[in-house]
Formats: structure tokens, C-alpha cells, sequence
């Protein structure tokens, strides 16, 4: 098994923040789609064999309509730049960032694309790298309660619950880890300890 280069990243929150603008343009959102342009330009020069992204595209889930296409446009022209780079793996991030249509709207952008793969729900999978070696990802996207929808009989904000069934699929995922080949688990969760965000709670 030969080493592997992998370019991994994460929280992009594409979108507009309260603050100044710049010839009409939210500067937050300029400053994003430059640091974008720069982590695409770090990419070719390091050249990696495969590209994985965890999450947090997406700064909102539910915006207007022109601002939610002008974000979805940046997006897409970022993942297109670096897909010709490098296989890409795309995993949602957490529902208030990353909706459900804003990722159905990547899977239908790249549906056929074998160069960009877009994941919703927990799972593993081999992908091809550049080199020809293949990779085993788990993926395990952030934290959505449909994902436990019909399974929950109590409170739905019965932590014991959800860390029990999220314990569970980590070990199915475990589970089907073919040890002969490099895996990776992806996943978008704050870990015990780490700062987080102003009104976030620690769920499980």
C-alpha cells in the first residue's frame, strides 16, 4: 500500500455575514471566495490524490433565492476547479449549515461526475484516487434527527438516545472496514472539549 497525499478541509460557510460591504459585495462573502481561491491554488501545487471535504459548506441552510444560487454558484465552481485536481469527496455538514436541498442540488450538479462524490448519510465506500489506489471512507455526517426519525420513542432531545444510536453506527461502519485497504472515517462533530460556538449546547 503506497502513501497516500490528502488534501482534507472543512467549514467554508460559504454566505453572507453581518458586516461591511464592498462595492455592494458582502465582504465576508469576498473574503471567502478568496481564501477559496487560494486553498484551490495550494491544491495544485500540492498535488494530493484525493480531496475530502467534511462539512459546514454552507454558512445557512435557508436563505432567499438569488443569495442561496450565488452561494450554490461558488460552490460549484470551487468543487469543478478542484475536481480536476484530484477526486473529491463531499460530506454534509450539520442541517443548519448544510440543508437537504442545498445538497440535493450538488448531487444533481454532479450526478454522473465520478470525479465528485456527495454524501448525505452515514456509510462507507471505496473511491478511486488519482494515483489508481483505492480508499475506504466512512462517512458520518453531522448531527440530524431524521436520521434517527423512526427509531426514537422518546423525547427528541433524549441524548442518551441519539449517543447510543450514534454509538451504534459507528461500529456498523467498523463493521465493514475492509482491513487490506487505507480507511479513513469522516465526520463532522465538535469532540469533548473543543470551544464551540455562542449558544451551542453539548448533546451528547
Amino acid at each position: 500500500m503506497s502513501a497516500l497525499k490528502i488534501l482534507h478541509t472543512a467549514d467554508w460557510h460559504i454566505g453572507s455575514f453581518p458586516g461591511p460591504e464592498i462595492g455592494g459585495e458582502n465582504a465576508r462573502f469576498l473574503d471567502v471566495m478568496e481564501q477559496l481561491k487560494q486553498l484551490t491554488q495550494t491544491a495544485v501545487q500540492e498535488d494530493p490524490d484525493i480531496i475530502l471535504i467534511s462539512g459546514d459548506i454552507f454558512h445557512q441552510a435557508k436563505v432567499w433565492s438569488d443569495r442561496g444560487l450565488k452561494e450554490q454558484t461558488l460552490c460549484i465552481s470551487v468543487l469543478r476547479d478542484m475536481s480536476q485536481i484530484a477526486p473529491v469527496v463531499v460530506m454534509r455538514g450539520t442541517p443548519n449549515h448544510d440543508s437537504e436541498e442545498q445538497f440535493k442540488t450538488l448531487s444533481a450538479v454532479f450526478s454522473g461526475n465520478d470525479r465528485v462524490h456527495i454524501v448525505t448519510r452515514p456509510g462507507i465506500d471505496f473511491y478511486t484516487c488519482k494515483n489508481g489506489q483505492f480508499i475506504q471512507i466512512a462517512c458520518l455526517p453531522g448531527f440530524d434527527k431524521e436520521i434517527f426519525e423512526n427509531k426514537n420513542t422518546g423525547s427528541d432531545t433524549d441524548s442518551h438516545f441519539y449517543t447510543q444510536e450514534l454509538a451504534r453506527i459507528i461500529t456498523d461502519l467498523s463493521g465493514q472496514v475492509n482491513p487490506r485497504a487505507a480507511s479513513i472515517l469522516m465526520a463532522h462533530y465538535t469532540i469533548a472539549g473543543a470551544n464551540m460556538e455562542s449558544g451551542q449546547t453539548a448533546l451528547f
